[in-house]
């Protein structure tokens, strides 16, 4: 009896031990120094408004539907901005598609405020900035640009 209780601590022992020493992941992987994957963003935002409520969030709605965020594997030692320049070329790209479509947006709001989709509208001032950026490294602002929009338009516009 005495040689059946021995031998059932020691095989709970020897479980308990081998149950800590895998959940605690003894044996742990080392993390490479840096992630292999960068973020992009490409989208819009505004930086002063004023007008009707629901125009500005019918604006948000339409930037935050159509803006662009994604993920890329790259592989980078340093973070210095010329380690990403294809996928930053890649970005620019897609900033440039980006960029006319906002604008071809905003002469579509000019066009639902013409036609009074949002009330008796007297005036509207806008900036917006439209941007292409990288999480991750240095230099990460790729693209930067602010748009000015004002209904009904001014002789400037």
């Amino acid at each position: 009896m005495n040689k059946i209780y021995s031998f059932t601590v020691l095989l709970f022992s020897l479980l308990t031990v081998i149950g800590m020493t895998s959940s605690c992941d003894i044996n742990m992987h080392e993390d490479p120094d840096h992630p292999s994957y960068v973020t992009y963003t490409i989208s819009a935002g505004e930086i002063s408004f004023s007008g009707p409520d629901q125009l500005l969030l019918d604006i948000q709605a339409w930037i935050k539907s159509n803006q662009i965020s994604y993920d890329t594997q790259v592989s980078y030692t340093t973070g210095e901005a010329s380690e990403f320049a294809r996928t930053d070329a890649e970005a620019v790209k897609r900033y440039e598609e980006f960029l006319p479509k906002f604008r071809a947006y905003l002469d579509h709001v000019d066009a639902e405020l013409a036609r009074g989709t949002y009330g008796n509208v007297e005036q509207v001032k806008a900036t917006f900035y439209v941007f292409a950026s990288r999480a991750q490294g240095k230099g990460n602002d790729i693209r930067y640009e602010h748009i000015e929009f004002s209904y009904p338009k001014t002789a400037s516009n």
